[in-house]
């Protein structure tokens, strides 16, 4: 894969789309290309020149053109904005069912977000689960590689404390056993936080003014499903990229 997908519309929004994703596209040495859907590109082939990216342009219903483009073998991740939404960047009918669609990573852009030109440091959440940790673990190598700092984050609730963490060198060897069955030999740094979870999450990400939250999902935004992405989509204004869970690894 080489290409990270810029999907635009012809309103200001597109400016953070093709701005984060040529960021992203220079941090991993990813190619970024822009595609609009609609008969006439308008201002998305003016905001599309602005910073250097070929525009592609093709008809159909947005959602579906999109999930086609993304789905291309040399298609890394898709980039999309969240904007003119019922609530703030509660996901709307395009972002909705690309990110619930696509078999790639969607990175989903706050319009109101400051642009971030240089992403250097990403977070990931790890609840302990081995599925979140196989979705997420080709991003983090695909950072790292890239000389990105990778922070995961691990929430604990008043039930899942470990009884045994009484002390320093308690909490070192947990954290040791934890990163050694999650993320063994990826170099990530591990921040530990009090629940709950989507505050706790919340606080690290701008406490390290990271650039990017990573979230493993099932691809389900059901009202009782998900309730961890759709709180972060909705309250943080960084970039969020949602990542299926059994992604598999890049070629």
């Amino acid at each position: 894969m080489s290409t990270v997908l810029a999907a635009i519309d012809a309103t200001p929004a597109a400016r953070c789309v093709l701005a984060t994703a040529r960021a992203v596209g220079q941090a991993l040495n990813l190619e970024a290309h822009a595609l609009h859907v609609g008969e006439l590109p308008g201002p998305a082939a003016e905001y599309a020149q602005e910073y250097g990216m070929p525009l592609h342009v093709v008809g159909g219903r947005p959602d579906v053109r999109i999930i086609e483009a993304g789905e291309h073998p040399d298609v890394a991740l898709v980039v999309l904005a969240l904007h003119g939404l019922p609530g703030r960047n509660e996901p709307g009918h395009t972002a909705r069912a690309v990110a619930t669609r696509l078999t790639k990573p969607v990175l989903v852009v706050p319009p109101d977000a400051p642009i971030r030109e240089n992403p250097r440091r990403v977070l990931i959440p790890l609840d302990g689960s081995r599925g979140v940790s196989a979705a997420v673990r080709p991003l983090i190598a695909t950072y790292i590689a890239a000389g990105a700092e990778v922070i995961a984050v691990h929430v604990f609730e008043p039930h899942t404390v470990p009884m045994f963490l009484d002390g320093v060198p308690d909490e070192i060897a947990w954290r040791d056993e934890f990163l050694s069955q999650h993320c063994a030999d990826l170099g990530i740094r591990l921040e530990t936080r009090p629940g709950p979870t989507i505050l706790a999450l919340l606080d690290v990400a701008a406490s390290e003014d990271v650039d990017v939250i990573a979230l493993g999902w099932h691809q389900n935004l059901a009202p009782d499903r998900a309730v961890v992405v759709r709180e972060v989509l909705q309250r943080a204004r960084r970039p969020v990229a949602l990542i299926p869970r059994g992604h598999p690894r890049p070629r």
